[in-house]
């Protein structure tokens, strides 16, 4: 891979970051919940320091800090880590989140070379939660391919099933991806990748599943509901539900 795009694409994504103006205060207007269950009113601050830190993280692309402060500009701000922080919640209602869009913390799957069931603490967008676990979004890297490959960073959609170790990816720039999802079950609930395989990669109406999925996540967390109707639920003692 060619790096000099790359570092072009992060140093362009950090002034980016820094550069975003706080201009509409009800916009960045949140409530932070912290690990400790304390709960902290403010709002979403812009700053390069926790831009790079995010961007030069381990994960690169997965956002392990936020920067808040108390008021919508000047005074002070305080950064919290993602183990410091449960859930975030923006506080102005919008069409497509009339309760306030909420950002988690939780374990998300982060594949390195060599290792792929690699997972890292991070902040992703809840899309729907139930019962049997959650929908979350996240950004990650895909490169383009060929001789001077480019990495973008593009959408992620995953599910972080109740009593699985992390959220796994299942949607990815729009089009289904369920591999590392399928590896996780395979060695921690075989019984689980099994019904899953026959769902979304044999039945005849697979490929009808998968783009159901893909248009609709939450219909991958009704498939785990329905299975475990008859089976008892993951149970990975890296949970952190």
């Amino acid at each position: 891979m060619n790096p000099k795009p790359l570092f072009i694409l992060l140093v362009a994504a950090a002034s980016s970051h820094f550069a975003a103006a706080d201009d509409n205060a009800d916009e960045k207007h949140v409530q932070v919940v912290t690990a400790s269950g304390d709960t902290i009113e403010g709002y979403i601050r812009s700053d390069l320091k926790t831009g790079l830190k995010n961007l030069f993280s381990k994960t690169g692309s997965i956002r392990q800090y936020i920067n808040v402060g108390e008021e919508p500009k000047g005074g002070e701000t305080q950064r919290f880590s993602a183990p410091e922080v449960k859930e975030y919640r923006f506080l102005e209602p919008t069409e497509g989140y009339p309760e306030g869009a909420v950002c988690v913390s939780t374990e998300i799957n982060a594949p390195r070379m060599f290792k792929p069931m690699n997972c890292v603490r991070g902040f992703a967008w809840e899309l729907d939660r139930r019962e049997s676990g959650s929908v979350l979004r996240w950004d990650v890297f895909e490169n383009s391919g060929g001789r001077n490959s480019v990495s973008y960073l593009v959408p992620a959609v995953g599910l972080k099933f109740k009593g699985a170790r992390a959220a796994f990816i299942v949607k990815l720039n729009g089009k289904f991806n369920d591999m590392m999802l399928v590896l996780y079950l395979k060695k921690k609930y075989p019984e689980l990748k099994e019904a899953w395989d026959e769902y979304y990669h044999k039945s005849p109406d697979a490929k009808a599943h998968r783009k159901e999925l893909v248009d609709n996540p939450s219909t991958g967390l009704m498939f785990y509901e329905e299975f475990l109707r008859t089976n008892a639920p993951l149970e990975d003692e890296a949970s952190d539900d």
